[in-house]
């Protein structure tokens, strides 16, 4: 984003030469705008609908933060619809269909969730401590109640969660927790611990890696209740060093001296930085943002409200800064056309954009920025947003309340979506509502601000605004009640096809 653009214009914020970390992390009091609020919807949630940009446009900066970070009451299933079970010897078309029922589930809860600063830390807690379903051994209920474990921390104690996530069942078969016995103690989790986890590589010895997967040992899963214990006949209770302490440590001991150290701060910083406001944040804006997020006792709901109202995030080097991971892209699309649910077309197109739901490709998640992006995933982008905005339900849709609360739909209800994107998407005329129905340039204009805020450049806006006044010859046409749905649906294609739609 340039100095020059609408958001840099505006923005009181505007840093020059080193950074003033304290007017970077003041709360942001510049004008509030349209596109101000659909980036707060883009970064503290998966995107906004038309209607949920008006609303935090109209509520201002601080209380439309404040409607993200106070939770409300959740009425969403807590569970999948039907049978998630498998073991080793269940056939693989019920394997398959629990994993696709599961990763749908979740889907939904991203679209649908009335607590969306909460269901996006779901996320960002899930490429954080990373488990895979369906890897080694993990069936889709230990994910669903690892991703519970997210929910209920997702703007709680990070250090706190850290302890949870030691004994989560899900992560202890993921990083062979469960094979870490005294007399022959596993170094992956203690080592994944310390580099991706908490302290970054170059803050802990090989040394400390041993003796911390010594303190480990013990903690395991029931065979049979598929539930944490620990196990006091595996564990080894002998004297351990570890960052320079000596005693007879357990894992939470282990964890408990981690969270002492500064460069845990500095290394969660970054990746709140690196994942909300912007990429390579400057060193000073770490440190400033570790020591906050270290006072705190590691609240992280304290530290989002920080970032979240800051003039760094409003600045323009912030705006429309990251690459959208797919699952932002997809689920963002949604709520702009006003998708009722998430299909299984949805799903298969997530993967073709290289991000398979709840199954990062190894421990160290999703690397996303640049990388969401080369030829391939880019075609695969615009391919499903060009599929999805032409989408039609084909005969009768399932009935308005299961579209609701899709989790708890009939098997007809998810048969209706098996080959399909979405459940049903907003009629196309209220995706330009308060455009002249017959006026070309009001309607090119509202697809812009609905799709990409305006962000769009002279000729990008041209282009579509031709789109709709000719046909495919050039020649002009007139708006009419025969072309108007196919005009609007074109023009919302190419709107979602700009640069600008890729970034969040």
């Amino acid at each position: 984003m340039s100095a020059d653009s609408p958001v840099a214009a505006q923005n009181e914020y505007r840093p020059s030469g080193s950074l003033d970390v304290a007017s970077a992390l003041a709360p942001y009091h510049g004008p509030w705008s349209t596109k101000l609020a659909a980036h707060l919807l883009r970064r503290a949630s998966f995107g906004g609908s038309p209607q949920e940009i008006r609303a935090a446009t109209g509520l201002g900066m601080h209380a439309a933060v404040d409607k993200l970070t106070q939770l409300v009451s959740d009425t969403f299933p807590t569970q999948p619809p039907g049978d998630i079970s498998y073991g080793p010897l269940s056939d693989p078309a019920q394997r398959r269909k629990a994993v696709i029922a599961t990763d749908l589930w979740w889907l939904n809860r991203a679209l649908l969730t009335p607590n969306p600063l909460q269901e996006r830390m779901v996320y960002f807690w899930s490429n954080h401590f990373t488990s895979g379903i369906g890897q080694k051994g993990i069936p889709p209920q230990m994910m669903v109640n690892q991703f519970a474990l997210f929910r209920q921390y997702a703007l709680g104690n990070y250090a706190q969660l850290t302890h949870q996530i030691a004994r989560d069942p899900a992560m202890l078969h993921y990083l062979d927790g469960i094979a870490n016995r005294k007399q022959h103690p596993n170094e992956n989790f203690a080592r994944e611990l310390m580099e991706l986890f908490t302290l970054g590589v170059g803050n802990y010895s090989e040394a400390d890696v041993r003796q911390s997967a010594r303190a480990f040992t013990g903690f395991t899963v029931d065979r049979f209740s598929q539930q944490f214990i620990f196990n006091p006949r595996q564990h080894d209770d002998g004297v351990k060093t570890f960052l320079g302490r000596s005693g007879n440590f357990d894992g939470d001991n282990i964890v408990d001296i981690i969270m002492e150290q500064p460069a845990t701060a500095r290394f969660m910083a970054r990746k709140f930085l690196r994942t909300f406001v912007y990429d390579n944040p400057e060193p000073e804006l770490i440190a400033a943002v570790a020591d906050a997020y270290r006072s705190s006792g590691y609240d992280s709901g304290q530290l989002m409200s920080l970032l979240l109202r800051s003039n760094v995030f409003y600045s323009g080097r912030a705006y429309r800064a990251l690459v959208k991971s797919p699952l932002e892209l997809a689920i963002g699309a949604l709520k702009t056309l006003g998708a009722t649910a998430v299909g299984l077309r949805t799903l298969g197109a997530l993967n073709q954009m290289g991000q398979l739901v709840m199954n990062p490709p190894n421990v160290a998640g999703w690397p996303g920025g640049a990388l969401w992006m080369n030829t391939g995933t880019l075609l695969a982008r615009l391919n499903y947003l060009h599929q999805l905005v032409l989408f039609k339900p084909a005969g009768e849709a399932p009935a308005a309340g299961a579209m609701t609360n899709p989790m708890a739909m009939s098997p007809m209800g998810v048969d209706a979506l098996a080959n399909a994107p979405a459940g049903r998407l907003a009629d196309p005329a209220s995706w330009v509502a308060g455009a002249a129905m017959n006026d070309p340039l009001s309607v090119s204009e509202r697809v812009l601000e609905t799709v990409v805020q305006s962000d769009a450049t002279v000729e990008q806006q041209q282009n579509i605004l031709n789109y709709i006044a000719t046909d495919g010859v050039g020649n002009r046409v007139a708006l009419s009640a025969e072309n108007f749905e196919e005009k609007v649906r074109g023009a919302v294609s190419l709107a979602m096809a700009l640069p600008s739609y890729q970034l969040a």
